[in-house]
């Protein structure tokens, strides 16, 4: 259990945290045909969208109702109704995520109030092509990004209407073409911490053994880097909303991810449904765990694909631990990526010499290491060359720090933008595991060659002697060795990891078709 503490600095000097109404916008980008407006400011949205186009690569649909001065003061009321009839008219969206920010919020404004009178006069006036139209209270002065994104997932699994089907689970005429029958469906509500690669392989995962995953929301299918045949102003992939409407039909709801752990409850307390927990997918326990339970699920084996993939983890577990075993890591990222990273490194023996976290969340405490401190980057800077970092994983805002302290970077969380395919990089699932291991070891492997060729370079010289002045006053002991160089070590513990990996392979091979 880890224990969280705050910085002791009262204001951050390099912020690590994004806002409330970004992470509740990444919501809806995964649903299809879909428009997140931020009400507030032209500002709000407009460095959002910077932040979510130089991350995907992609062209990222999102409003605002561009408040002003005066209607801040005046009452934006009237603006609101102009700027949603111009969407509808316009864009044409199946839903609209109306998020709220800091301007709209210390107003004083009724907007809850506003939207239902709103909607009530748009489904009085045009039934039938009116959109879902979800309100999502996310004031940025608080919290972050993952708490914009819990907010706006549970406002759209309590919102969203059930078309509410026969006792027999079919559709009303008898037919049902997507598949999602009573028994055979599984809602899958997931976290920001989950990429369109991992998404695609949880979905296969639940798909191999007989189930229909609706995945809420899927940033697989809207902003995973597809051409799509023809521009259009609105998602143009992801859930839709007909699924979305077909929740009621899935006797199982998966969380994946401990941000989407309440809205998984709420929905589950809406449909009646069983509902299983995972705050991540990271490392051979955890997926172990999740298929374990599809196994009792379904009544059936994992495929040989499956198994393929895990003993491909179980050797890479081995192989990797020879390089990251003992090695010292510093990690920054949202609190569910956070836990899921460095539980997968802690698997193979590296020790975490610093995490920083932008927000505080229950499911920090769990983290198998010793401290995380709920910060900025200053802190992680400050805290890595304390703890002898030898690898920083983080957003490319981390790169920075590891490029002073002279130490590799690993680009993990978001937003990565000095690198291409953010979007199918992999940290979770037996596959992701295994690709964010031998990415991390391949990182220390290549510092590591590069150093031993040019062991004198001097502009590396002279920053490591500039941090290491910076700092002097805030170590607690000497360094012991360059942080750029892996030398042997008497305290690094080779004996096999205390978790075996081939501990649980026969939970997985218990059935006949194994």
């Amino acid at each position: 259990m880890a224990r969280v503490v705050t910085s002791s600095r009262r204001a951050g000097l390099d912020p690590l945290k994004f806002s409330q109404p970004l992470g509740g916008a990444l919501v809806f980008l995964g649903l299809a045909s879909s428009m997140p407006v931020m009400h507030g400011s032209k500002g709000c949205a407009s460095f959002a969208k910077a932040l979510l186009t130089r991350h995907f690569n992609e062209p990222v649909p999102l409003q605002t109702t561009g408040i002003t001065e005066v209607t801040a003061v005046m009452g934006s009321g009237e603006e609101l109704v102009v700027h949603l009839d111009a969407i509808r008219a316009k864009q044409r969206p199946e839903i609209i995520g109306l998020l709220t920010t800091g301007v709209t919020e210390v107003s004083g404004e009724d907007v809850a109030g506003q939207m239902r009178q709103y909607i009530a006069m748009m489904e009085h006036t045009t039934p039938e092509g009116a959109p879902l139209i979800v309100r999502v209270s996310t004031p940025d002065f608080v919290g972050g990004l993952s708490d914009g994104w819990s907010a706006a997932l549970r406002a759209l699994v309590t919102t969203v209407p059930f078309d509410g089907p026969d006792p027999d689970g079919h559709d009303p005429d008898g037919s049902d073409p997507d598949g999602l029958e009573r028994g055979n469906t599984v809602a899958v509500l997931v976290g920001p911490s989950l990429t369109a690669a991992d998404l695609d392989e949880l979905s296969a995962l639940i798909r191999s053994f007989g189930l229909s995953p609706v995945l809420v929301p899927d940033l697989s299918g809207s902003l995973d880097g597809h051409l799509a045949p023809a521009w259009q102003p609105t998602t143009t992939g992801g859930t839709d909303l007909t699924r979305l409407r077909r929740l009621d039909r899935a006797d199982l709801v998966i969380t994946v991810g401990a941000t989407a752990a309440a809205a998984g409850a709420d929905l589950a307390g809406r449909t009646d449904a069983d509902l299983l927990h995972y705050d991540h997918l990271s490392g051979l326990r955890a997926v172990d765990g999740l298929v374990s339970d599809l196994m009792a699920r379904s009544g059936r084996g994992p495929s040989y694909e499956v198994r393929r993939a895990r003993a491909r983890l179980a050797d890479g577990l081995l192989d990797t631990h020879f390089y990251l075993g003992g090695a010292r890591v510093a990690l920054a990222m949202e609190p569910e990526a956070l836990v899921a990273v460095g539980s997968l490194l802690c698997d193979v023996g590296v020790e975490i010499v610093a995490a920083v976290s932008p927000t505080d969340a229950p499911v920090l405490a769990t983290a198998p290491w010793d401290e995380i401190v709920i910060g900025d980057l200053a802190d992680l800077e400050e805290r890595a060359v304390e703890g002898g970092a030898e690898l920083v994983i983080g957003s490319s805002h981390t790169r920075a720090v590891a490029d002073r302290i002279g130490i590799p970077h690993l680009p993990v969380g978001f937003p990565i933008y000095d690198r291409l395919g953010a979007a199918l990089r992999t940290t979770a699932g037996y596959s992701g595991s295994l690709r964010l291991l031998v990415d991390a070891a391949n990182r220390l492997l290549d510092h590591h060659h590069q150093h031993a060729e040019h062991p004198h370079a001097e502009h590396q010289q002279a920053e490591h002697q500039h941090i290491e002045h910076q700092h002097a006053d805030h170590r607690a002991e000497p360094h012991r060795d360059h942080p750029g160089h892996r030398a042997e070590r008497s305290d690094v513990d080779l004996s096999p990891h205390p978790i075996d990996p081939f501990d649980d392979l026969d939970v997985l091979c218990e059935e006949p078709s194994c």
